[in-house]
């Protein structure tokens, strides 16, 4: 298999058996954003493609991936149920909207505590602390975890203790629903946002101490206002020795658009 980071929380994953995209935003390496991603254009086209939403923010999601149902005879998106309600003229048939529509068919929906699976796949949507899904997936003997915005977003700076605490528990809640059905995870691609300032790094720390993480892949880190503060955020994220789990896992910091991990 192979994973490649595209960007922010964009992955692209190439398995055995299928294609799979998370969160697609945008590819900054396409001279326009109206250009099919290069990813897309070299992907086996014979394999079917999973396209996945945690949520409708700008950040995660972008309706082009309609328009991809074109490129692949087997196509299916997994989306989030605010994604579905801000699609909604996209998604049904008889609405007047005229751009690229896919079937009916291709899309699925799901609602935290919800699952999908056909014979190649298995997914459950899990709960997010800000809006939206997370994903755990299993393809090809491999689990994966794509958090979306799952995150302690405890904002330490700014907020109160008794906020501080009741992001904490929020985050603990979903940790503890997602540990009755996962005990470890092979990928995990996960925030690690040093915009939120002091410990920003708590929820990866918690994250990597209730699960087994075999490969960790920090994200969500390309927010910031200018070059600077974007290479900034980048730094904050690589700083792995502030939240890995001594004992256990590889940590991985896919920062360039396309760079990869293989596994053989």
């Amino acid at each position: 298999m192979k994973l490649t980071y595209i960007w922010h929380d964009c992955f692209w994953l190439q398995s055995d058996s299928a294609n799979v995209v998370f969160d697609f935003w945008k590819d900054p390496t396409s001279p326009s954003p109206s250009e099919i991603p290069a990813f897309l254009k070299e992907a086996d086209k014979d394999k079917p493609l999973y396209v996945f939403v945690s949520h409708h923010h700008k950040d995660h999601y972008s309706k082009r991936i309609f328009e991809w149902h074109s490129l692949f005879s087997d196509i299916r998106y997994i989306i989030s149920d605010d994604t579905a309600r801000h699609a909604r003229h996209i998604l049904n048939p008889g609405s007047l909207y005229s751009g690229p529509k896919p079937s009916p068919s291709a899309v699925t929906v799901l609602k935290p505590g919800e699952s999908f699976s056909d014979r190649l796949i298995t997914i459950h949507a899990f709960a997010s602390t800000d809006i939206g899904n997370s994903y755990a997936v299993s393809l090809d003997g491999m689990t994966y975890f794509h958090a979306g915005d799952l995150n302690a977003w405890i904002w330490k700076d700014s907020s109160t203790p008794e906020e501080v605490e009741e992001s904490l528990s929020d985050f603990g809640k979903i940790l503890d629903s997602i540990l009755m059905k996962y005990q470890s995870f092979d990928f995990v691609m996960f925030p690690v946002d040093s915009r939120i300032g002091r410990d920003y790094f708590t929820g990866a720390k918690l994250f990597v101490r209730v699960f087994d993480v075999r490969h960790f892949f920090p994200m969500h880190f390309e927010l910031g206002e200018d070059a600077h503060q974007i290479r900034k955020f980048h730094l904050d994220a690589a700083k792995t020795e502030l939240y890995m789990n001594p004992h256990d896992g590889e940590y991985i910091c896919l920062q360039m658009p396309y760079s990869s991990f293989s596994r053989g």
